[in-house]
């Protein structure tokens, strides 16, 4: 495609070379016929003796007038040839443009699996602690809440990418013992297990889980209990390690003797999430952005818009988002967008990847 484009427009150059040597000859058409004249009248002037040279001023006449003629046709021709350049030259940039779109939609779509398989991988984390937790508890004795945090620090060492595991259980369903436990160590007057392994700190700590039980702090709990599937957290604001933090979550329910008894969790800081996504710059520039399913900025080279609906979408890439649907556009500016759904775990919403970057600059920089 550079090679068609270089092609056609070296041809754009030599069409106004050939403008303006026509130009040149029709010039000098127009001076040789005004000197026929002159040359004619001499010839008049100088009587039998100057009859000869009117017949070379005649031919000469005839020449110009043909070279003019000729010259006439050329310019006549030209501007449909200019028309057709212009038009070759157009349709090139077009599919030039229209490849780099493809090439982008390929590459969003492979952007897009490896976030699936981050987050599948994140999937997986939770669901090993529920088969562990499962596991532990048709043994008896076996399922002590020391052993199981022993458990949850270790599978927070092994995922740097996240910033917290929480387990949050129903009353005395984890080892029946929640009185004995009320006020210590990783839980609160309740007793119930609930630890919140962290390192927002820096380093890994455990503190007790808030607001599970406080209606509009505990959507993190209600939801996958109600859905009784993985659900996929819009961002949204928790305190860890002492300040609040804003965070995204995939939490994933489980049962204990055939009835619900729990949420496991899985925590992953924004500003995490955007220093993931900001080293991969797609055609050299672009940017990765991820939406909730919400239409909310999980991520955004903007620090400023993190956290926060996208309202600067157009409505068929909000209902897109929501759909888990693909969807491509250019605005005004040049810069294309493309939406590639994602699927995180079992949760039934999905989300998005978006791939922004200007046609025109990546265009630019490749033909240089």
């Amino acid at each position: 495609m550079q090679r068609v484009k270089s092609m056609v427009t070296g041809l754009e150059r030599r069409f106004q070379e050939i403008a303006a040597i026509a130009d040149v000859i029709n010039h000098v058409a127009k001076h040789t016929k005004l000197l026929s004249f002159n040359a004619t009248i001499e010839a008049a002037r100088a009587g039998e003796a100057g009859r000869g040279f009117s017949v070379v001023a005649s031919e000469v006449r005839t020449l110009a007038e043909r070279t003019a003629s000729a010259t006439a046709d050329i310019n006549a021709i030209l501007p449909q040839v200019k028309r057709e350049i212009a038009d070759a030259v157009q349709g090139v940039e077009q599919e030039e443009a229209e490849a780099l779109m493809q090439s982008a939609i390929r590459l969003a779509g492979l952007e897009a699996a490896r976030v699936e398989a981050w987050f599948r991988q994140i999937a997986t984390t939770l669901q090993a602690l529920k088969h562990t937790l499962l596991g532990q508890s048709k043994v008896p004795g076996a399922l002590t809440r020391e052993g199981f945090d022993a458990v949850m620090a270790e599978f927070l060492v092994h995922n740097p990418g996240l910033l917290a595991l929480s387990c949050c259980v129903e009353p005395n369903a984890f080892d029946g013992r929640d009185a004995e436990f009320a006020n210590t160590e990783y839980t609160d007057a309740t007793g119930r297990y609930i630890p919140y392994w962290n390192r927002g700190s820096g380093r890994i700590i455990c503190e007790p889980l808030q607001g599970y039980d406080t209606p509009g702090q505990n959507d993190y709990y209600e939801l996958p209990r109600r859905a009784g599937n993985d659900v996929m957290m819009e961002p949204y604001d928790y305190p860890v390690a002492g300040r609040i933090m804003r965070i995204t979550s995939l939490m994933s329910p489980f049962n204990l003797r055939g009835r619900f008894a729990g949420v496991f969790g899985a925590d992953f800081a924004l500003d995490g999430l955007q220093a993931e996504l900001a080293g991969n710059k797609p055609f050299g520039t672009g940017d990765l952005v991820l939406l909730s399913h919400g239409g909310m900025y999980a991520t955004h080279p903007d620090p400023l818009r993190i956290g926060h609906m996208a309202n600067d979408l157009p409505g068929p890439a909000k209902q897109a988002v929501a759909g888990g649907q693909r969807h491509e556009w250019v605005d005004e500016q040049g810069m294309a967008r493309i939406l590639h759904p994602l699927r995180i775990g079992e949760a039934g919403q999905p989300w998005a990847l978006m791939l922004v970057f200007d046609i025109a600059g990546t265009l630019n920089r490749r033909a240089r």
